[in-house]
């Protein structure tokens, strides 16, 4: 029984990672930035870098960790697996900026407002993190056959992957599609599920960027619109 204790939390240990840190810097002066903002996607928790760049997040593993500042490209990292406190150092990198497509964006968006709401509603699920082995061993070995945890973890990542959906739904939206191609009704839908968008792009690429990115994809769907007309009358319907 000894063993099997010390073998399941090893396996504990090696599988809950808990912490995420690391120096977040200018890639191209080598400076630490501060107040940049270190979100964890999956449990919302956040925090700013000091002002040494030095920031310290809760990240299990597997667990996707945004890095956003104004002026510079978003940068999506996952918590590497199997360590219990990564350093992982951030380069950020200017994005370009493009005068004709500037936008002053008062405030928070209707995305963000929404968002914060639904973070504040299910607060207590989504802060519960893997005890410690070290401070609990016994905890976070209960909390391996735990189905109320089991369940916790599961809504954790559910409503990760949601709030990705939903910001990618804010940027990449039927109206855009039928203003860049032209498409209506069924079609739109075809082409959207044809096309996905990655959630690093939708974060990080300018508006101008999306249209050309929704056009070019529009030009390979033309393609095979006329490769296969069986699909060109489907889409029609």
């Amino acid at each position: 029984m000894r063993y099997l204790f010390v073998i399941l939390l090893l396996w504990t240990v090696s599988l809950r990672a808990q912490t995420m840190q690391g120096v977040v810097t200018d890639v191209t002066t080598g400076k630490p930035m501060a107040a940049v903002s270190v979100v964890n996607v999956y449990t919302q928790q956040a925090t700013l870098t000091d002002e040494h760049g030095l920031y310290v997040i809760p990240a299990n593993q597997g667990n996707f960790i945004s890095f956003s500042y104004l002026g510079y490209k978003t940068q999506l990292k996952a918590k590497p697996l199997s360590v219990i406190i990564a350093t992982v150092n951030i380069s950020m990198e200017q994005s370009d900026i493009m005068l004709d497509e500037f936008r002053i964006r008062p405030g928070l968006t209707p995305y963000q407002i929404d968002s914060a709401e639904r973070a504040a509603i299910y607060k207590v699920p989504l802060q519960r993190t893997h005890p410690s082995p070290f401070t609990s061993p016994v905890g976070a070995l209960a909390e391996l056959f735990s189905k109320t945890a089991k369940r916790t973890y599961a809504f954790q990542k559910n409503f990760a992957e949601g709030e990705i959906e939903k910001f990618i739904d804010t940027r990449y939206t039927p109206a855009l599609v039928t203003k860049m191609t032209g498409l209506t009704g069924d079609s739109i839908g075809h082409f959207m599920y044809a096309y996905p968008m990655a959630y690093d792009f939708a974060r990080t690429a300018t508006d101008l960027e999306i249209k050309m990115w929704v056009r070019s994809n529009f030009g390979e769907w033309q393609k095979t619109q006329r490769a296969d007309p069986a699909r060109k009358v489907e889409s029609a319907r």
